[in-house]
């Protein structure tokens, strides 16, 4: 079986997922590795075919670029900047990556979860996939602080209420993110071209299948695309 791990090229994500990689590799699977350009440095030298994805998005060198803007934000005005950063890297990601999993003949991929919504890539070509957690969970639900701010875990009915002002911040703040710019030539596939829909049923403050908390247009197929099995 050939697997494809994908993680972004950050040390605390590419570490775990190399080491798991080649633990893979020496149970005598073809194992390849998935990321931007700035980690193929890092993957090459745990002893692992490297395959650059989103090229043209994320050349070399621009993980840095975008460090050193961060570096000088702070509070929520980083986070904000974090968001569409992420946003970018997700729709660079669903750009290229269908087309590098098709020429790999891959047969399974394994994916970091902070990858958000890059498992549409594997679903728009009927191919299994597998998460995995290298970073805090994101909790939606409000009954532990979210994980982007320093406040301590408490149960009580202030720190609940805190905890959701929360979360409906983040979503407030991940609003501009959602804008689907994508055109049937990116995307091959309706799967891949709805990342929208499923972003909005998976951030539903409480139980995504619950037709009554699933946003817009996602409750006519939130059995398909509601992610609440990977909460």
């Amino acid at each position: 079986m050939k697997i494809a791990f994908i993680a972004p090229p950050i040390t605390g994500h590419l570490n775990p997922m190399t080491t798991l990689a080649r633990e893979f590799q020496a149970r005598n699977h073809n194992v390849v590795f998935i990321s931007l350009p700035d980690g193929e440095a890092v993957v090459k030298a745990a002893g692992l075919t490297f395959l650059p994805c989103a090229a043209n998005e994320f050349p070399a060198g621009s993980l840095n670029q975008r460090f050193r803007e961060r570096s000088k934000l702070q509070g929520e005005e980083a986070l904000r900047v974090i968001l569409r950063n992420a946003a970018a890297r997700t729709e660079g990601l669903l750009n290229s990556l269908p087309a590098t999993l098709t020429a790999a003949s891959v047969d399974a991929v394994v994916l970091d979860t902070v990858l958000f919504y890059t498992e549409l890539a594997p679903v728009s070509l009927g191919m299994p996939y597998a998460h995995v957690a290298n970073a805090l969970h994101f909790d939606y639900s409000g009954h532990t602080p979210p994980c982007f701010y320093d406040w301590p875990h408490e149960t009580t009915p202030a720190a609940l209420a805190r905890n959701r002002k929360g979360i409906e911040s983040f979503l407030e703040m991940l609003a501009p993110t959602k804008a689907d710019r994508t055109t049937p030539e990116q995307h091959h596939s309706r799967q891949a071209r709805s990342a929208i829909g499923t972003a909005e049923a998976f951030l539903c403050l409480h139980h995504p299948c619950r037709a009554e908390h699933c946003v817009g247009s996602t409750r006519s197929r939130r059995s398909s695309s509601c992610y609440s099995n990977y909460r």
